[in-house]
């Protein structure tokens, strides 16, 4: 017999996979400074890279923990039944979400994202910093997946409010305000809280399916 899990437990992993964004802090100034011997402001690109690398490297070790332990401890996520297809009005929204996403992205970068990050970049840094998005994407993810599962167990039903979303919004959305250090960013803070709201959309529509979830999110940040 499965014991039934708090509502906490679940929304304290998905506070501490938003913690895990705060771990750069911790690779810039202490990590790296000793790997390089120089500050964030004066990285060059080759060292850019350094440092999305490293911290594909500690998102990983961290992703790996918390599946590994929300599994043995709370046997969640919970294996996905494929024959459950998410209906056409349920892709019709998210494909719109979707685009949605992009129009963001596209006031950002006038243009697709894939193409602004492409200039000025070989391939070796263009790949670093699309593995380092795969991996912040990954924790997008799960912040939304765990804070949706929080609650939902302390409502003790599914709800078609994309809570999980909003938890995003208000941690990892609303950081963006001033997560590039050079001010109080408006519009980067609030396009992040659309677009964590728009994935917390998505992931329901998708009937809370992770690859899914994923790889859409993925499209609507990445491209």
């Amino acid at each position: 017999m499965v014991r039934e899990v708090k509502w906490t437990k679940y929304l304290w992993l998905s506070l501490l996979l938003f913690g895990a964004f705060m771990l750069e802090y911790f690779s810039i100034f202490v990590i790296e400074f000793m790997i390089l011997h120089v500050d964030i402001w004066n990285y060059t690109v080759n060292q850019r890279s350094v440092h999305c690398m490293i911290m594909v490297l500690i998102w990983a070790v961290v992703i790996v923990m918390a599946l590994f332990f929300s599994q043995r401890y709370y046997h969640f996520p919970s294996r996905e039944n494929k024959e459950d297809h998410p209906s056409l009005k349920n892709w019709v929204i998210t494909f719109s979400c979707l685009i949605c996403c992009k129009i963001l992205t596209f006031i950002d970068w006038h243009t697709l994202k894939v193409f602004g990050e492409v200039q000025g970049k070989n391939a070796y840094q263009f790949c670093a910093q699309y593995l380092y998005y795969l991996f912040e994407v990954m924790l997008v993810t799960l912040i939304i997946m765990y804070g949706q599962k929080a609650i939902e167990t302390l409502l003790k039903k599914e709800s078609p409010i994309p809570f999980g979303g909003i938890i995003l919004a208000v941690t990892w959305g609303a950081f963006h305000f001033v997560s590039r250090g050079a001010g109080l960013e408006i519009w980067n803070g609030i396009s992040t809280m659309i677009f964590s709201v728009l994935s917390g959309v998505m992931y329901l529509r998708l009937n809370r399916k992770c690859l899914y979830s994923y790889l859409f999110i993925a499209v609507g940040y990445l491209l």
